[in-house]
């Protein structure tokens, strides 16, 4: 649907070259007289289609010398890749859009993902970025198992992130292990005590053990910072009704109502915190 080539001030030839199953070929994108003030996404007028099979490659030339009237140093230096403008990039981002009808759009774009994720592993198994989200896109797809093992290959590169850390609490808690979860989430909390989400999660490792007042305590946190969140209100509310705080656990039920009147899970809850309640008069 659309490319975005880039490099920086040495940057003087961008070529993408696209080369289909066939053998035959064409460029995506040529840009002789390269300027980095041309940095841009462009959108092609009409789709261009790339069957499986194909071939995208890049083909960058640069220009280090004093003959280039954009070079940072005079005179030259020696240039290395890095996110500096006076350092150097060759980068080439395409947008796309799975093609076919026959899968569900939402499918067709986890596929892609989980492609594009496997190959950034292959190609540098040792990046934390690369197996963190190849365990995200694999857990949204169901495929917990392998999620778990790029989760622990990503904590093993960052034992302390916060973020992957819960996430393998997360995929833990998925797959029915409560009590392994709580030690990444509280390392998450630990690293990002204003974490929202790693509270949540923890909340519902306690509750899934029986440990009602600690999970309490985890919702409540993740009320704290994120106040719209039907779900975290909802199980405050049945968290505080185990523990027989049932007029508490009524308030938070009914807020968990308010910001999403679709919550069956806080209907169910608040149905049985007032059949308790009229037990009880």
């Amino acid at each position: 649907m659309a490319i975005y080539p880039h490099a920086h001030y040495l940057g003087k030839k961008l070529l993408a070259t696209v080369t289909y199953p066939d053998g035959t070929s064409k460029p995506l994108i040529q840009i002789s007289r390269w300027d980095l003030n041309w940095q841009a996404v462009y959108y092609y007028q009409g789709e261009v289609v790339l069957p499986a099979g194909t071939r995208v490659s890049m083909h960058y030339v640069y220009d280090n010398s004093v003959g280039n009237p954009a070079n940072p140093f005079h005179p030259p230096q020696r240039v290395k890749g890095g996110n500096r403008t006076t350092d150097e990039m060759a980068h080439l981002w395409l947008q796309v859009l799975p093609h076919g009808s026959a899968t569900p759009p939402e499918e067709a774009r986890l596929k892609l993902q989980e492609a594009i994720t496997r190959h950034d592993v292959a190609r540098n198994p040792g990046d934390f970025s690369s197996q963190y989200n190849l365990a995200a896109v694999l857990q949204d797809m169901g495929n917990f198992e392998e999620a778990l093992s790029h989760y622990q290959a990503a904590i093993r590169l960052r034992p302390s992130d916060a973020v992957a850390n819960n996430g393998l609490g997360a995929i833990l808690l998925a797959m029915g292990n409560p009590g392994e979860a709580a030690t990444p989430l509280l390392r998450a909390i630990q690293e990002k005590p204003e974490y929202a989400a790693a509270h949540y999660n923890l909340g519902n490792a306690y509750a899934s053990v029986g440990q009602f007042d600690s999970a309490a305590r985890e919702f409540a946190a993740a009320v704290r910072l994120k106040p719209d969140d039907s779900m975290a209100e909802a199980n405050l509310g049945a968290a505080l009704a185990e523990i027989g705080n049932l007029e508490e656990a009524k308030r938070h039920l009914n807020r968990a109502l308010q910001l999403n009147p679709q919550n069956s899970v806080a209907m169910d809850d608040l149905e049985e915190v007032k059949r308790r309640q009229a037990s009880r008069q």
